[in-house]
């Protein structure tokens, strides 16, 4: 009777040292390369071992280099539970957060990061896309620094400082970032395009303009540059310079609904409204839910006293987009000059002014909205709406 049970006792702790044998250890788990099967070992090493804090952190690694975010998330959450004060489970996180563009939370985690270990230089420069992202342009700018230190900037690094300088309006600061990168990449598409939209900003169209074209030629499929150069060619009244550029952009790209809604609000400055209204369809067919091409096309309608059509597409930009003021404004025009209705009039411009419109001068100038009401805009009744 001993012996039987001698021998049921050393069966049952060589099961179980087989058992324990079957379970993956941490470093196979670790140099597996195939996420799929690293979840599994990870599974299994997270069953036997539910605190080893560096397997939810190798799992979270597999759950995001297959682009599972949330699932990643979680798993770096445990990690931070289970020891707080380990800046780089918050830096993982912040990681998969930017993967989601939650870029408050991902700026939240690489803060607690940088206050755990300010010497990890990583942890600045995510910030900096972060809050480059955010529109925290100075911020940004101060972390670059902090990345940088005394080194010199990649060129991507370089770009990246110049487009925090750009949208902190210090064009001079950028210029020198990108005129000091052009020796080092002359070629660079990326860096014509940046010293372009300074010129833009700054005023120079003309500077812009060559800019953009440097950027074309190094790249002719460069279509950021494209855009930007049909925008200012816009601006300078040179429409024909612009509308070819939008072509251009739809031979690239035939299913970006902003390009063929850009090209409608050409052809509309050209007053070839039926053109605009063909780029307008094509851009409603490819997002039906855009509220603004059904402005602008219910816009190109009036213009072709086209009311019924008119009325029904701004109505349905309101549907998508109540909060927008313009479709209002121009929902009461179609009410004036189709039927000289006041009382719809009145009221769509009292919505237009509930949502934030305020350029109530432009309903007086008939080279802008003012065409729309004349023989009312002249009014003490109208003017009493526009100035409650």
């Amino acid at each position: 009777m001993k012996l039987r049970n001698v021998i049921i006792s050393a069966l049952f702790i060589g099961y179980a040292a087989c058992a324990f044998a079957a379970v993956p250890s941490l470093s196979a788990a670790q140099a597996e390369k195939d996420p799929a099967k690293q979840i599994k070992m990870l599974n299994s090493i997270i069953k036997k071992s539910p605190k080893l804090r560096k397997a939810y952190h190798l799992r979270g690694d597999a759950y995001r280099a297959q682009g599972r975010y949330k699932q990643a998330i979680d798993d770096y959450t445990k990690t931070i539970k289970l020891s707080p004060k380990l800046s780089f489970s918050y830096y993982a996180r912040a990681l998969a957060y930017m993967d989601m563009k939650r870029w408050s939370l991902a700026e939240d985690d690489l803060t607690k990061a940088i206050s755990l270990n300010k010497s990890y230089r990583d942890f600045y420069l995510n910030r900096a896309k972060v809050e480059m992202e955010l529109g925290k342009y100075d911020a940004a700018i101060a972390d670059y620094q902090k990345y940088l230190g005394r080194r010199q900037p990649t060129p991507q690094v370089a770009l990246e400082l110049a487009q925090a300088y750009i949208g902190a309006y210090k064009y001079d600061k950028a210029r020198k970032e990108l005129l000091s990168l052009s020796k080092r990449t002359p070629d660079s598409p990326d860096m014509f395009f940046w010293l372009g939209r300074i010129e833009q900003l700054s005023g120079h169209p003309d500077e812009a303009v060559s800019y953009y074209s440097k950027a074309v030629n190094r790249d002719a499929t460069y279509a950021p540059a494209y855009l930007r150069r049909a925008d200012t060619f816009k601006e300078m009244g040179d429409l024909e310079a612009a509308l070819q550029d939008f072509t251009t952009l739809l031979t690239l790209d035939a299913k970006d609904a902003t390009y063929y809604n850009r090209r409608g609000l050409v052809y509309e400055e050209m007053k070839d409204f039926s053109k605009a209204v063909e780029d307008y369809n094509k851009a409603i067919e490819l997002n039906p839910k855009w509220s603004i091409p059904f402005n602008n096309r219910g816009f190109a309608y009036m213009n072709l006293k086209k009311w019924k059509e008119a009325k029904e597409d701004l109505e349905t930009s309101i549907r998508l987009e109540p909060s927008g003021p313009t479709a209002y404004v121009n929902l009461a025009g179609v009410y004036w000059l189709s039927a000289k209705d006041k009382k719809n009039t009145y009221q769509n411009l009292e919505k237009a002014i509930k949502h934030n419109f305020r350029n109530f001068d432009s309903l007086y100038d008939e080279d802008q909205k003012g065409w729309m009401f004349k023989g009312i805009n002249k009014t003490a009744e109208f003017r009493a709406i526009m100035y409650r």
